[in-house]
């Protein structure tokens, strides 16, 4: 039985790049997957236990990412209205930046609906089965299979309209 320490260490990068696909900012990410952690090492004796410790703290990333963007939304509506557009911060490296077509991929990605969103960074980026998925988001297999589906539609409609994709 593996100890909380060592499954931490192995999956804080996949928890971390979970976080930062749903919640898109590198400072929320980080402590989305700090509260994770924190929660799992309270809970450690209880995870340690399990078959698949990974899959509990991905779980527990994708449902504190999900609280997180709540909790934001609620907060940031008039924020929002308010805000300059993105056009105004354009310095040379964020132009290389946003030409790059993984930066692309990325700010398309954000324009998917959550579990879309989710569903594709787990599949995509961390190479997890359906099955993995569906314990991960709580969702069924076959809801992960449509998710899935309409997600990688609507990013290949997004890159069609952008001109990224011929």
């Amino acid at each position: 039985m593996p100890h909380f320490t060592t499954i931490a260490t192995t999956v804080r990068d996949r928890l971390y790049r979970l976080a930062l696909r749903m919640v898109g900012d590198d400072g929320e990410a980080e402590d989305v997957v700090q509260e994770v952690l924190i929660s799992g090492w309270q809970r450690r004796q209880e995870i340690e236990a399990l078959d698949n410790p990974p899959a509990w703290l991905l779980k527990m990333t994708h449902n504190r990412a999900i609280d997180r963007l709540r909790s934001r939304k609620v907060r940031t509506t008039n924020e929002r209205a308010a805000a300059p557009s993105d056009q105004s911060d354009l310095t040379p490296h964020r132009l290389v930046e946003t030409a790059d077509t993984l930066g692309h991929i990325h700010r398309l990605m954000q324009q998917l609906p959550t579990d879309q969103r989710s569903v594709l960074q787990l599949r995509e980026v961390e190479g997890l089965t359906y099955q993995e998925i569906a314990i991960t988001t709580g969702l069924t297999v076959d809801q992960v299979k449509v998710y899935l589906h309409r997600g990688r539609s609507k990013l290949r409609q997004l890159l069609l309209q952008e001109n990224i994709l011929e």
